[in-house]
């Protein structure tokens, strides 16, 4: 995978996170920073997906009451 220098500044405290946890999981610490943005990108994805799905459920709930609605015109009665 081709990878790009990019220079960050962080708050200490973050830092010291970011180290930590490349010391136990014995990985760089570019890949610790690049693992958690590929996590918030995957997680702001699933988001908007999930909204997407609530939408398209209303519009689809929506359009089969209407559907029912006019079935029943055109049906008769049990």
């Amino acid at each position: 995978m081709a990878s790009q220098r990019i220079t960050i500044t962080v708050p200490e405290s973050i830092g010291a996170i970011v180290r930590k946890r490349a010391r136990l999981e014995k990985k760089p610490v570019s890949r610790v920073f690049g693992e958690a943005i590929e996590e918030t990108e995957r997680k702001r994805i699933e988001d908007l997906m999930a909204e997407g799905y609530r939408e398209a459920s209303a519009l689809n709930k929506e359009l089969a009451e209407e559907a029912l609605a006019a079935v029943r015109e055109v049906l008769p009665p049990d």
